[in-house]
């Protein structure tokens, strides 16, 4: 059985070192270590090399370096412990050099040991990370070349968190250091001019003090294959056994959610300094690996949601279709596990039936559950019913007809003669007599994203004028992200509708840009731009098949939202909208899409959220809903104190409903200068940063209008 979390060590090996057998691997593996990460050459090699350098007197050649062999190697073919080590490229080659002769021989260098290491069967190699900032092409470019001759290896570059000297100074008088993100930066360059490949990650080094936490939280977001700890920045508990700090604990929690290798270094060396022995034991140097497994036995409890969505991290799914679709059982089961939602529902029913009381002559409040599904809220409605002591009637409303024929079966079994089962699409059911209260579960992870607001228009006919809908309103909420993985996964797809069409995605290795979440738009149910006889159009609406059963019948200041009233339902122009927003990002980033969340009233103070700032206030717990991911064709790069304008429009044309969206980037410079944009207002954002009214914003890029005329996605009404 493999472990859950992989712990390897990096051997301090002795400069003649000329092999690594199995004995000594197995033995790591006895020890307890997962894997080792191994030189795949040794020193005898480097001489080689460096005497054939010292023979060329030309400088302009790149002399030929003939590929390694016994006892240049490390390590031999052996397929039992392939899978337990993890290959080093040699640290001396210098593939960023600006010296013709030593970039072209580090890059044949780079080529030999990759491809010995895959003919040994090994999967991972780490390259040390580029040492200069002005030649990082040259270094992406022999990575590049390098992917494409040996193609079943995958290149972990060993990159520091930050640069030395730079840490973390929140709560402290200490100035930010001036460039925290600079080695970002560069392994953003270098992952972006070799086109995201797959088999491109990071080796992360953990510094001694650790770096601010948006640095923390850009790196999280970036495909980290390995985290590499030096024993050096342990300290000793009072026992004198080696710990990390609290801050590194809590980095480590967090980072192992995306289960990285821990590779130990340095264990020797720390060990002889914690011990005060020349030759400590193995079990003295054990203490870091056993220190390390008890981290994986103490980490937080997931969340009710990562519990949920185990195994579907970052894992896109298309937006369900329920009007075109009908949705198999288990689907309807799934949703159905979520107590929050229901408790919600019902506390929501609960307040609606205790406000409005019971209908004059002792008559029952009319309840319709409109898309009923297996009737998880007509359970909720009649819990409600008797908590309140407000007897009612209830319909159940649906068009699937395998759903139709299990609430059949739960009306006989359980709800019998004060419920109504229905057997049609909502917009097209017409009772005998008009409804006190209308409860769907319509909702998407946008909000509106499966035709709640059309679904509802074309009940609202049936409701009594003073009647109540549940949900009263929902809003969309958004904010631009950043997230590598994602964005290879679907460009790795290499079709046009990948990158125009919306996503619902189980969130893990994501980082959002801004700090500020803000509202696209609102729905409201009554719709007030209804008239009381509204009517879903005649082309749409689909005939109700009543069959007889026991006799039964089957706003954000940023932000700018525009809303078309026209007079009735039957063009939709009224559930047209669009918001455009802006926001400042403070630090730099790539922005690769945008987050959508909701936030819905279901009745009085009783809501849902799926905002991460909000939903342990308004629904904690609640599993129902991902979010929803806005992809975009190019990733934009974001300076520091930058700005992101994104343009969201929802449009109909009566056959379908579809998003289209836009991005602008902008940067912020003092003073007018060439380029700049004065046709905007800004002193509302370059004033509250503490701008003079001579900033002026600056133009970068922009993405193309995504989904034009809902050509690539679309809901089908």
């Amino acid at each position: 059985m493999s472990p859950l979390y992989y712990v390897g060590l990096q051997p301090e090996l002795s400069t003649m070192d000329t092999a690594i057998d199995s004995d000594r691997i197995l033995s790591a593996v006895t020890d307890g270590y997962d894997v080792l990460s191994v030189p795949i050459t040794n020193p005898h090699f480097r001489s080689r090399v460096s005497r054939i350098l010292q023979s060329v007197s030309d400088p302009a050649i790149v002399p030929h370096i003939a590929p390694p062999i016994y006892p240049e190697v490390n390590f031999v073919p052996n397929s039992t412990y392939a899978q337990h080590v993890l290959g080093m490229c040699a640290k001396w080659i210098e593939l960023d050099s600006t010296d013709p002769q030593i970039a072209g021989v580090s890059s044949q260098i780079l080529k030999h040991e990759l491809s010995y290491a895959s003919f040994c069967g090994l999967s991972y190699v780490i390259v040390p990370g580029p040492t200069r900032r002005n030649n990082v092409a040259s270094y992406a470019e022999s990575l590049n070349t390098v992917l494409a001759a040996v193609p079943y290896i995958n290149i972990i570059v060993h990159l520091a968190m930050a640069e030395a000297g730079v840490e973390d100074t929140s709560g402290s008088e200490v100035p930010e250091p001036v460039d925290a993100m600079s080695i970002w930066d560069i392994w953003n360059s270098v992952r972006t001019i070799c086109d995201y490949s797959s088999r491109l990650s990071v080796g992360l080094q953990l510094p001694a003090k650790l770096p601010p936490q948006t640095v923390v939280s850009r790196w999280f977001a970036e495909p980290i294959t390995v985290l590499f700890i030096s024993a050096n920045i342990f300290l000793s508990n009072p026992k004198g056994y080696p710990v990390l700090s609290k801050a590194h604990q809590f980095l480590l929690f967090k980072y192992m959610k995306i289960k990285p290798y821990t590779i130990l270094q340095d264990v020797r060396e720390a060990t002889q300094m914690r011990t005060s022995s020349k030759l400590p034991s193995k079990q003295d140097e054990r203490a870091y690996l056993i220190y390390i497994r008890h981290l994986h036995t103490i980490l937080p409890s997931p969340t009710a949601v990562e519990k949920f969505g185990r195994g579907y991290q970052d894992y896109l799914q298309n937006p369900l279709q329920p009007l075109t679709d009908n949705l198999e059982s288990g689907t309807y089961e799934v949703f159905e596990k979520d107590p929050v939602k229901y408790a919600q529902y019902e506390k929501a029913l609960f307040c609606a039936l205790s406000e409005r009381g019971s209908n004059p002559n002792a008559e029952p409040v009319i309840v319709a559950v409109v898309g009923a599904g297996r009737g998880p809220l007509v359970a909720c409605a009649l819990r409600a019913s008797e908590m309140a002591k407000v007897p009612i009637f209830a319909y159940a409303v649906e068009k699937n007809p395998n759903a139709y024929t299990y609430l059949l079966q739960r009306k006989e079994l359980q709800w019998q003669s004060n419920v109504e089962i229905v057997f049609t699409d909502m917009r097209s059911w017409n009772p005998t007599h008009k409804v006190d209260i209308i409860v769907s579960e319509l909702l998407g992870s946008f909000g509106d994203n499966e035709l709640s607001p059309e679904c509802l228009d074309g009940v609202q006919c049936v409701l009594k004028s003073n009647g109540i809908m549940i949900p009263q309103s929902y809003s969309s909420h958004f904010i631009p992200a950043m997230s590598p993985k994602i964005f290879s996964s679907l460009k790795s797809q290499n079709k046009e509708d990948i990158m125009n069409t919306p996503y619902v995605v189980m969130l893990q290795a994501v980082d959002l840009l801004a700090m500020e979440i803000k509202q696209a738009w609102e729905f409201r149910h009554p719709c007030p731009y209804l008239g009381a006889n509204s009517q879903w159009p005649a082309s749409h609406r689909i005939e109700a098949q009543h069959e007889r059963y026991d006799g039964l019948q089957k706003v954000d200041p940023t932000a700018t939202v525009r809303r078309d009233t026209p007079i009735d339902i039957g063009n939709n122009e009224h559930n047209n909208r669009h918001v455009k927003a802006r926001f400042s990002i403070e630090s730099r980033g790539v922005m690769h899409g945008f987050v959508g969340y909701f936030e819905s009233v279901l009745y009085g103070d009783v809501e849902l959220s799926t905002r991460p700032d909000t939903i342990n206030k308004k629904s904690k717990d609640l599993v129902s809903w991902f979010p929803i991911w806005f992809p975009i064709s190019t990733p934009l790069y974001v300076p520091d104190d930058a700005e992101i304008e994104i343009s969201i429009w929802r449009k109909t044309d009566n056959r379908k409903v579809w998003y289209e969206w836009s991005v602008e980037t902008f940067v912020l410079v003092p003073g007018p200068g060439p380029g700049s944009d004065n046709r905007d207002s800004i002193a509302s954002a370059s004033l509250a940063r503490g701008a003079t009214s001579s900033t002026k914003r600056v133009r970068l890029g922009c993405s193309k209008l995504h989904n034009p005329g809902g050509k690539y996605s679309s809901m089908l009404l």
